[in-house]
């Protein structure tokens, strides 16, 4: 529920930063397209949020190195976009997104 949850808000922040964009619009389908392996390596205990927004594995098992490095990637773009579109840094971005994600608990 978590995981979907963040990317409805992740949709709704692509939308306000890009518009309508095919940029966007490809980051937003390849999320989707990782949303449901990303639950399934969260719901095994694999995985998890950090307190910047970010996946990390919270294990020794290093399943899907590769979904997760994509899903961090196009986090960092949308952080990026989104500390540019509100002049702030992109750390703030980071926490701000984390701690929604922690408070969706």
């Amino acid at each position: 529920m978590k995981s979907i949850k963040f990317l409805l808000a992740m949709t709704i922040a692509l939308s306000f930063v890009f518009g309508t964009m095919a940029f966007a619009d490809s980051i937003k389908g390849r999320m989707t397209q990782r949303l449901p392996q990303i639950v399934d390596l969260k719901n095994r205990g694999i995985v998890g949020e950090t307190n910047t927004g970010y996946l990390e594995f919270v294990t020794a098992q290093k399943e899907k190195q590769d979904v997760v490095a994509a899903e961090n990637q196009d986090r960092k773009t949308i952080y990026t976009q989104i500390a540019k579109q509100q002049n702030v840094s992109i750390q703030l971005v980071q926490k701000r997104r984390a701690a929604t994600l922690f408070s969706n608990g």
